[in-house]
C-alpha cells in the first residue's frame, strides 16, 4: 500500500511564502512602520546638516555626564574609555590621572571651521560638570589644524 501525500503551497525559493506572510500584516502596522522610517530619516538629515560647534558641544556634554553619573568617580581605564566613546570620529586623548578630579580632553586635528564655532559657542559650559576651553581667546587664533584642550571639572 502506498501513501501519497500532496502538499499544496509555494515552491521553495519562489518567494511566494514571504509575500503571503507580508500580505497578512494589517495596514495600520505598515503605516506605523512608514512613520518610524520617515522619523529616522529626518533625524539622520538633521544631524548631517547640524552646525559644527553644536555637535562638539553635545560630545563634550556627553563626556562630562560620565563624571556626573559616577557614584564615586575614580580615574579608571573604564572611565577614560567611557569619556572617549563620546567623540565619534575625533582623534582624542583623555587624561584622568594627572589633575584628578579634573579631566582633560584633547582633540587633535580640529579644523578651522570647527575651532571657530567651538570658541564662539562652547568656550565655557556651566552645569553639574563645568566644561572649559583652555587657550584660544578668539576665533582668529584658530589655524588650519588645531589641538584643543578642554577641562571637565566636576
Amino acid at each position: 500500500m502506498s501513501l501519497a501525500t500532496s502538499i499544496h503551497g509555494p515552491r521553495p525559493g519562489s518567494g511566494a511564502g514571504i509575500r503571503e506572510t507580508l500580505r497578512r500584516i494589517p495596514g495600520s502596522v505598515w503605516i506605523v512602520v512608514a512613520i518610524l522610517l520617515s522619523w529616522s530619516a529626518e533625524y539622520a538629515v538633521y544631524w548631517t546638516f547640524e552646525p559644527p560647534g553644536v555637535a562638539l558641544g553635545y560630545e563634550l556634554q556627553g563626556a562630562a555626564s560620565e563624571l556626573d553619573h559616577a557614584l564615586v568617580p575614580l580615574p579608571t581605564a573604564t572611565l577614560t574609555q567611557d569619556i572617549r566613546r563620546h567623540f565619534r570620529e575625533a582623534d582624542v586623548a583623555v587624561d584622568t590621572a594627572r589633575h584628578w578630579p579634573n579631566v582633560t580632553v584633547m582633540l587633535s586635528g580640529v579644523s578651522r571651521l570647527d575651532c571657530a564655532a567651538a570658541v564662539a559657542q562652547d568656550r565655557r559650559m556651566d552645569g553639574a560638570v563645568v566644561i572649559a576651553l583652555q587657550g584660544y581667546p578668539s576665533a582668529e587664533t584658530c589655524g588650519q589644524r588645531n589641538d584643543m584642550t578642554w577641562w571637565l571639572m566636576p
